[in-house]
């Protein structure tokens, strides 16, 4: 996780809070660009770093705010569907969230187990943070899941609260 689906179905949840479904469904795949330098055969390459995402939001902004205001919330919905696309992937691999200024690339592993017994609950929370040099050599071969068992859960999830706001609307009316 996250996956191509998870990615798009998480923009998608999001893009259709803010904008009509049919919208949402183009808007979503601003989730997905940050991956597009698998076609360049490097994965987590300068499209994962926030650094370039901060410098073209703040040109955008600006050129909005002089020009078309009423489109400023759509580079906000726009920059959050891109940047949580880098979060999420800070799970799994490295990714260099802060590349030009600095080539490292950052991992974070969290959760928190928990234990029941007879006698105690136990809960152990962990958080990790690994760091390691990024690399932006081309791969002969870019491999990874477009759909996996997460995504899966992910998407069925949100189509769950899709169809749930959907019948509530509709038993109101």
């Amino acid at each position: 996780m996250p996956d191509a689906l998870a990615h798009y179905a998480i923009s998608y949840l999001i893009a259709s809070r803010v904008t009509k479904h049919k919208y949402a469904l183009f808007i979503a795949l601003i989730g997905l660009l940050p991956d597009i330098d698998v076609l360049l055969r490097v994965h987590r390459w300068v499209t994962h770093s926030l650094i370039p995402v901060a410098l073209v939001a703040s040109a955008t902004a600006v050129i909005l705010l002089h020009t078309k205001r009423n489109y400023l919330k759509y580079l906000a919905l726009a920059i959050t569907l891109y940047t949580l696309h880098i979060v999420l992937d800070t799970f799994i691999a490295p990714t260099p969230l802060l590349w030009p200024i600095t080539n490292q690339a950052y991992m974070l592993q969290a959760g928190i187990d928990g234990i029941i017994t007879t006698n105690s609950i136990d809960i152990t929370p962990q958080l990790n943070i690994f760091v390691e040099q990024a690399d932006f050599t081309p791969r002969p071969t870019i491999e990874g899941p477009i759909i996996s068992p997460i995504g899966l859960i992910i998407a069925v999830g949100v189509i769950v609260v899709l169809l749930t706001e959907h019948l509530a609307k509709t038993v109101r009316r």
